[in-house]
């Protein structure tokens, strides 16, 4: 290979890797919701790791959901998903967020 084309596959290689989701090999989800909460979510088999504002990851419980997916743990977090919307809530709150999935959170 000439040396203009390796230049030129390493350009795409590193805009390629600029569109891709961050958090690893595609497995964090992120979500920014209408209060101004962010989270980052990684699905791992029946549960959801969750981390609010950038704090520490807590895990989450799958529960049962009529529609989409919705886990909880014991704190009184609850996180129920469908599609790239979802709604979230704590125990210390009286009513849930509404939140939006993004590729790259801000």
């Amino acid at each position: 290979m000439t040396t203009m084309k390796v230049a030129s596959v390493g350009a795409a290689a590193l805009l390629l890797s600029a569109c891709a989701a961050v958090g690893g090999p595609g497995v964090s989800t992120y979500y920014e919701c209408d209060r101004g909460t962010r989270l980052k979510v990684d699905f791992v088999g029946d549960r959801a790791l969750v981390s609010v504002n950038g704090g520490r990851a807590e895990t989450m419980r799958s529960a049962p959901a009529a529609s989409g997916a919705m886990y909880e743990n014991r704190a009184g977090w609850r996180l129920h998903t469908k599609g790239n919307e979802a709604m979230w809530n704590t125990a210390l709150r009286s009513s849930p967020e509404t939140c939006r999935q993004v590729m790259v959170p801000r």
